[in-house]
């Protein structure tokens, strides 16, 4: 096997991590991916041998991801009949910490889900996946600065949205007792 084909397949845990964040849909997401590896392959000439694999299967994922955002042939701000299946699955944990713990996720998956676009992925790039602002600049294909910006922008908003959140719930008496402590 030559060595793109295997730089190609070693990425593909790291893709289906990606998409998956973006998407929140494993069936979409698979697919998602299988574009992305498809086109890869057949655009496996225009591989300069530069740089790493895994991030130019990144802004492959992206583009084809911003394409089916923008056709809206795809919804992937929908919550999927799986993300639900599993909401409504959590009175099977049985520790109040893990409880907790559940509904804290679940907000901040909600707040990850209403950023923009470009800045939910950029949060989604270095976060989840753990690249540099430079690779995330290469990916995106902008300026590093912009990358700052993006990134501080969504901490910020989901700051606030977290904040906003644990205000309504204090409101509504449901949890008034529980504050989370990290």
């Amino acid at each position: 096997m030559d060595e793109f084909l295997n730089q190609l397949t070693k990425s593909i845990p790291a893709l289906r991590r990606y998409a998956y964040a973006l998407v929140r849909d494993s069936s979409i997401a698979d697919d998602l991916v299988q574009d992305c590896l498809e086109r890869g392959l057949n655009k496996r000439a225009q591989w300069q041998g530069e740089g790493n694999l895994k991030s130019w299967l990144y802004r492959i994922l992206s583009n084809i991801h911003l394409n089916h955002y923008r056709s809206n042939k795809r919804n992937p701000l929908a919550q999927s009949s799986e993300i639900k299946e599993n909401l409504t699955m959590s009175h099977q944990l049985q520790n109040p910490a893990d409880q907790l713990d559940r509904i804290y996720l679940t907000d901040l998956d909600k707040a990850i889900a209403k950023l923009p676009e470009e800045q939910r992925q950029v949060l989604l790039l270095i976060t989840l996946e753990g690249l540099t602002y430079k690779e995330v600049a290469q990916i995106k294909q902008i300026p590093t600065g912009t990358v700052m910006s993006r990134l501080s922008r969504a901490r910020e908003t989901l700051r606030k949205n977290m904040a906003s959140s644990a205000t309504a719930s204090d409101q509504s008496g449901s949890t008034s007792h529980i504050r989370r402590i990290k």
